[in-house]
Order: structure tokens, then sequence, then C-alpha cells
């Protein structure tokens, strides 16, 4: 990677973990924070991959990230399966209506 490129990465990086972040802040949608918890996840692997580049050893962080990815995976498996089993039970997907109707309010 040329030394121009590092910026790029950083940048990319930057903005998919401000996406992740603004999906997980906003709260009104159950998938959406679904989604952003996933941004998350791959900012944080280019960026390990990233440091292991720098650092000169990027087999370990290669091997950190496969194992991010899999844990990722079963995370977002799991959480879209809960997101499922609240839109059967309470009938929406948006987080506010559920919280509501959790403390007793519109039925």
């Amino acid at each position: 990677m040329t030394p121009s490129g590092l910026p790029v990465v950083i940048i990319v990086a930057g903005a998919l973990f401000a996406i992740g972040l603004g999906g997980m802040i906003a709260r009104n949608h159950l998938i959406k924070m679904v989604m952003g918890l996933e941004f998350l996840g791959k900012a944080v692997s280019l960026l390990f991959i990233l440091g292991g580049y720098l650092g000169g050893d990027t087999g370990i962080s290669q091997a950190v990230v496969f194992t991010l990815i899999a844990i990722e995976a079963v995370i977002a498996g799991v959480a879209l399966a809960l997101v499922i089993l609240i839109k059967r039970a309470w009938k929406t997907f948006d987080s506010e209506i559920i919280f509501r109707l959790i403390r007793g309010g519109d039925q």
C-alpha cells in the first residue's frame, strides 16, 4: 500500500464507524440498529487489518479479523432472530413504540 493510501483507509473506516454509530444511536428501527452494529464491526475489522499492515504482521491481524467475522455472523444471526421474534410479538419494528407498549402505553 502506498503512503497516500493510508488516509483513504482511515477515512473509509471512520465513515463506516460513523454510519454504524448513527444507526445504533438513532434507535428508531430495529433492523437499522442491527445493520449499524454490522457497520461498526466492519470498521473495526478494517482498522485491525491496517494496524497489522503498519505493524508489519498482517498474518496475525488477518487471523483476528477472520475470527471477528465469524463472531459477527453469529451475533447478526441471533440479533435478527430476536428482531423477528419482537416483530411477531409487538407487530412493529419501531423501538419507540415497543418501549411505549412495554411500559403500558397504547395497546
